[in-house]
């Protein structure tokens, strides 16, 4: 094991880690023989450091093989075959097993790089589509136009200069459902707290739904309490942290706060493993929710003592007051504005909501 110096985290796999921190695609590693073989398989995608592959979970049971997020499905839809199937389809083969023989295919949370390739996985295999049920809600919420979206960007109220906000459009606005959703329903819908099997899904699963909204509306995690595992997708990742209020579409409510009451929820599982989306799977959840806590306390940190200053200030001048990663000014040039917008408006809230 390889245990990072600037944590309590502890890597599973020293291979794994180092490749995900080299800006390369970790080879995959198998986690559990517990009732079949649980495998965890980087899937590429377009990023740099971590975030150049997504993390797909697959058991290879012996009823089925079932796939939790089967990744990106490359640059356009149609390419997704390639790029995806037939990897995954050489990944099976070497194992004695074959892509016909995907029974289930579950999703955590409609983003494109964990969904994105399930249509055509869908569609090669025959296999049963499962998403959260207030996930579902989003995607339905978006085919309709139908988004209760308290943080929808008005742009002669958040006192952005004239102009500058043209050449991007809002990404909640328009209805219609993005190309990467599946067009079909799920054939289940998962609720909080529900059992995978519950859904016919192989018995020899047992993994249980955890609601943790935040990242998404209905994003899910999946703790499997048997084999000591947490399924955590993008709620809480071992390098990065995630963006908050990212849905498809909004289903009302202050994400930022739904985010830090899902964050403590998962203390029940502190000294579970950790399978995240990104990067690699590592011991010491705890510790890494302590510190994505600390991460965005200190964002509301910064919001609150803008505020303090100039409790008039306007959305935008006080986003360009705040410490972003790539900086403010290339932030404020590009389509990440609009995330940037609405992140400062749910922590303008959270703060006047605890003063």
């Amino acid at each position: 094991m390889a245990e990072r110096a600037d944590s309590r985290i502890t890597p599973l796999f020293r291979a794994q880690y180092q490749a995900a921190v080299g800006s390369k695609v970790p080879a995959p590693v198998r986690i559990s023989t517990v009732d079949g073989e649980l495998w965890v398989r980087a899937v590429p995608m377009p990023g740099a450091g971590v975030m150049n592959s997504v993390l797909s979970t697959i058991h290879l049971g012996d009823q089925g093989i079932t796939v939790v997020d089967p990744g990106w499905a490359g640059g356009k839809a149609k390419d997704a075959v390639g790029n995806v199937l037939r990897p995954l389809d050489a990944f099976l083969r070497e194992r004695g097993r074959r892509l016909e023989e995907i029974t289930d295919v579950v999703v955590t949370h409609a983003h494109p790089d964990h969904i994105g390739a399930a249509a055509e996985m869908l569609q090669a295999t025959g296999a049963r589509y499962h998403l959260g049920a207030v996930e579902q809600r989003t995607v339905d919420a978006v085919r309709t136009g139908r988004s209760q979206d308290d943080y929808a960007v008005e742009r002669h109220m958040i006192g952005a200069p004239d102009g500058v906000l043209d050449k991007f459009p809002f990404p909640l606005a328009e209805k219609g459902l993005p190309p990467f959703i599946p067009r079909q329903r799920p054939d289940a819908t998962i609720e909080d707290g529900n059992l995978l099997p519950d859904h016919g899904i192989t018995g020899e699963l047992g993994w249980r739904a955890v609601l943790t909204p935040g990242h998404t509306p209905g994003h899910l995690c999946f703790a499997d309490d048997r084999r000591k595992l947490l399924i955590s997708a993008d709620h809480v990742l071992p390098e990065i942290f995630p963006g908050i209020g990212l849905g498809v579409a909004s289903l009302g409510g202050n994400p930022v706060k739904d985010y830090l009451a899902a964050l403590d929820r998962l203390a029940e599982f502190d000294d579970y493993t950790v399978i995240p989306g990104h990067g690699y799977c590592f011991t010491g959840l705890g510790a890494r929710r302590q510190e994505t806590r600390d991460h965005v306390m200190e964002r509301a940190d910064e919001v609150s003592q803008v505020l303090d200053w100039n409790p008039e200030i306007s959305v935008w001048r006080l986003a360009g007051r705040l410490t972003w990663s790539g900086g403010w000014e290339s932030l404020a040039n590009s389509p990440m504005v609009w995330s940037a917008i609405r992140q400062t408006m749910m922590y303008r809230d959270l703060v006047l909501e605890e003063a």
